[in-house]
């Protein structure tokens, strides 16, 4: 499976710098994703492999508070996603968890402190909202939309798009070409490998 690019890092952990826009207080998704965010930089920025690895349970249980990572999972698999048992449905759901959260939060251990400005959260229709940002850490500048939905009676996150870049949709594509000749069990058992492997040297 291809790595997403540092761009798809900067929009999954991030801090923020809110500017006035258009939703209401009462409305406005956008306070809790900030918080949601801090709180993982705060949990990883600065800490060691070893401390971060044993910080994954606490790290994830903070990103559910905006992010929808079972709902992000199957709609990345799309049409796919049928061909999963629910056994293999729910392993796919921790592994790819584990293997996204693990990558950007050591991704995030080292370096400055990223900043977001937030232009736009703005409502798009049928229960949902997106919120446009830039990202920027040292020379690097992304522009960031996160779409979040109603789901469970809050607003989660369910894709994350920098530079245009879909993660949903980068992990479909991934997904199409594994699926067109291979299977579940092949899958699972690269995902499982994957988390095997030496985590990737932070970003600079």
């Amino acid at each position: 499976m291809i790595p997403l690019r540092f761009s798809v890092f900067i929009a999954l952990v991030l801090s923020f710098a809110l500017r006035p826009h258009a939703a209401t207080a009462a409305d406005d998704p956008a306070p809790t994703l900030v918080s949601t965010i801090n709180g993982v930089i705060d949990l990883t920025l600065g800490q060691s492999t070893e401390t971060i690895l044993q910080r994954l349970p606490e790290i994830r249980t903070k990103m559910n508070e905006s992010f929808a990572i079972e709902v992000i999972v199957q709609r990345a698999f799309g049409r796919n996603w049928s061909k999963l048992s629910a056994a293999q449905q729910a392993e796919v759901i921790d592994l790819l968890g584990k293997i996204v959260i693990r990558t950007y939060a050591t991704q995030l251990s080292t370096g400055e402190r990223p900043k977001i400005n937030i232009t736009a959260s703005r409502d798009i229709g049928g229960d949902r909202r997106e919120i446009v940002s830039t990202a920027s850490r040292g020379s690097d500048v992304v522009n960031v939309i996160y779409r979040l939905g109603r789901i469970d009676g809050k607003w989660k996150v369910y894709d994350v798009l920098a530079e245009g870049v879909s993660v949903v949709g980068n992990y479909r594509q991934q997904f199409d070409a594994h699926f067109e000749k291979k299977n579940a069990n092949e899958l699972l058992e690269t995902l499982r490998s994957r988390l095997t492997e030496p985590l990737p040297a932070p970003a600079k």
